[in-house]
């Protein structure tokens, strides 16, 4: 997996903030804007991960676009986590 240096808890909470305010449309589209963000623009994960991860989101009960944002925001914060300890 491709980890960048994880922001702190104000920068992922932050950037999930700005997308739930400004980024309208169902969940495909969510989930096109959470690739654009932390694959593309961030790059706090690669491509095949953010890949994998969605696929593995398909198969669980509730909104698509729900379950990687929450698998996005863990990461992060296991990745800080790890880089504080």
């Amino acid at each position: 997996m491709l980890f960048q240096p994880a922001p702190v808890f104000f920068g992922v909470l932050w950037v999930f903030l700005r997308l739930g305010l400004t980024r309208f449309g169902g969940p495909v589209a969510h989930l096109g804007y959470f690739r654009d963000e932390f694959v593309d623009k961030r790059q706090w994960l690669a491509e095949a991960d953010y890949a994998d991860m969605v696929a593995r989101c398909q198969f669980m009960p509730g909104l698509a676009g729900g379950h990687p944002g929450g698998g996005l925001i863990d990461i992060q914060l296991l990745a800080y986590t790890q880089s504080v300890n």
